[in-house]
């Protein structure tokens, strides 16, 4: 069998369908080459629960057959990909990246994974997560069974959550492609820190049928890839309508041309100086502004409508966290669960009142009206993913300022008084809240201050979070692959120790 070469692993789904119809290699070849990486490098980086080696060498040699017989499925057919353990996989277990579900097998694909198949994508791996998807809350990056998701930049640091695992196997270049879930954060985030593509579908664009359930109204699929080109065409196969999920809207996702320039594009930016003052992605976040303003578009700095929405979507995920996991907390089971402070938010969850819930529900229709009057003055809103770096990966969170992040300043032993942070910059809450779409997209490289006597820190990725109004998916990639072409940090890859 044809032995690939390593960059293979960083080529776009788009690159490696075009080396699929020339036949430069099979859908077998480049399978065994994933199925090594998978084993080689994702166990390393505990990015991998399962993987699917035999299921992928089937899906694989018939992908090669109906290829060699003319019958092309699109631009995903034979390119193995990566799925988030919390999507039902039919005879594989499916674990929620939670001790008390390692040994759950499900009978039924999730929706997402038979879109995939229909599409002729090949299964390789299910990907670690945080545990529940983060549920009830966690304070340290191995709140997982399989230990803390390692990012292939620099694996004494952590991925981001809870898509830890398809964050380190998309930007290792273990599997072609992946698909995460968020709810609050968890495509978006591990999409920044670890430099690849990221979108985050809006609320019902793609069915959650045999998904994990951790918040009926705020939970979300979607895609992360190498490439922001990647994301449309694995959008198209995975949305739509589905009889086993009432929120799923209709209409199928057709994706667009990445223009070259984005002259009439609106832009809303939230200032610089809402970034902590240490913060390191400050001037990467400049320079990227810069960028847009050369592309053509226009920029106008803003802020979002002056609303609590961090804290009604904090309330909504509680209370239905709460809800779907009440069969774990009557169960001795929950003290299985890695991080104890996952089973004390679940069950403050379960103690919210029905009229605060009801109450949040009230706000976030009203927040939603607001919202689409706001939209009208730009066709989206640009910030940050995160302004940070990402912590390390073997320290509690709380651990983190006595063993400081490289190139972070340590708080003062008596800090002022805080201030009141400009209108909800953080687009976190107020995106998930109100279902918004949002494409992650690297944006350049930080590189850590060295500690004394240690050797200098490897660079690492900062992303840029584009948000755009419900359905907007189509202008915000085309936005955001204007910006990924002009910048090109999409060439850059992390070395990885072989």
């Amino acid at each position: 069998m044809k032995r690939l070469p390593e960059s293979t692993a960083f080529l776009s789904v788009t690159q490696l369908g075009d080396a699929l119809r020339r036949r430069t290699f099979s859908s077998l070849e480049l399978t065994e080459f994933f199925l090594e990486r998978l084993d080689r490098i994702g166990t390393r980086l505990n990015a991998v629960v399962t993987v699917t080696a035999d299921l992928a060498r089937a899906q694989a040699r018939r992908a090669d057959a109906e290829i060699a017989a003319g019958h092309w499925r699109g631009p995903l057919h034979g390119i193995p990909y990566g799925a988030k353990d919390l999507l039902d996989t039919a005879g594989i277990r499916t674990t929620w990246g939670a001790a008390p579900f390692r040994d759950r097998v499900p009978r039924d694909n999730a929706t997402v994974i038979a879109r995939l198949e229909a599409a002729g994508a090949v299964l390789a791996a299910k990907l670690a997560m945080i545990e529940l998807a983060g549920g009830g809350d966690y304070h340290m990056a191995g709140a997982a069974f399989t230990g803390p998701a390692r990012n292939p930049w620099d694996p004494r640091r952590w991925t981001g959550g809870s898509s830890s695992g398809p964050g380190a196997a998309v930007a290792a270049g273990l599997v072609g492609f992946a698909i995460g879930s968020e709810t609050w954060g968890s495509i978006v985030n591990p999409s920044t820190w670890c430099g690849i593509a990221g979108l985050r579908p809006t609320y019902g664009r793609v069915s959650r049928a045999g998904a994990m359930a951790l918040s009926w109204t705020m939970d979300k699929l979607g895609p992360m890839a190498r490439r922001i080109g990647d994301l449309g065409w694995i959008l198209a196969a995975i949305a739509g309508s589905d009889p086993r999920d009432a929120s799923a809207l209709p209409g199928r996702f057709r994706p667009h041309r990445i223009p070259a320039r984005l002259e009439g594009v609106r832009l809303g930016y939230f200032p610089v100086t809402s970034l902590p003052a240490s913060s390191p992605v400050r001037e990467p976040y400049r320079q990227a502004l810069a960028l847009f303003r050369r592309l053509g578009a226009t920029l106008a700095a803003t802020s979002l409508p002056d609303l609590p929405y961090g804290a009604a979507a904090s309330l909504i995920l509680g209370a239905e966290g709460a809800s779907a996991f009440e069969p774990l907390l009557d169960s001795p089971a929950v003290h299985l669960l890695s991080d104890p402070r996952q089973s004390t938010g679940l069950f403050a969850g379960a103690e919210i009142k029905a009229v605060d819930y009801l109450r949040a529900f009230r706000f976030r229709r009203a927040a939603q009206q607001h919202f689409a009057a706001y939209m009208e003055n730009f066709d989206a809103l640009v910030h940050p993913g995160a302004s940070s770096l990402p912590p390390l990966a073997d320290l509690p969170f709380d651990q983190q300022e006595k063993h400081p992040v490289p190139g972070a300043k340590a708080k003062p032993a008596h800090p002022p008084a805080k201030k009141r942070k400009p209108n909800n910059y953080q687009l976190g809450g107020a995106g998930n809240l109100l279902g918004l779409p949002a494409v992650a997209v690297n944006m350049g490289f930080v590189r850590p201050a060295a500690q004394v006597g240690k050797a200098e820190p490897p660079p690492m990725p900062v992303g840029l979070e584009i948000v755009g109004a419900p359905l907007a998916e189509a202008r915000l990639l085309a936005i955001a692959g204007a910006f990924e072409a002009a910048a090109g940090w999409y060439r850059h890859h992390p070395h990885l120790a072989v």
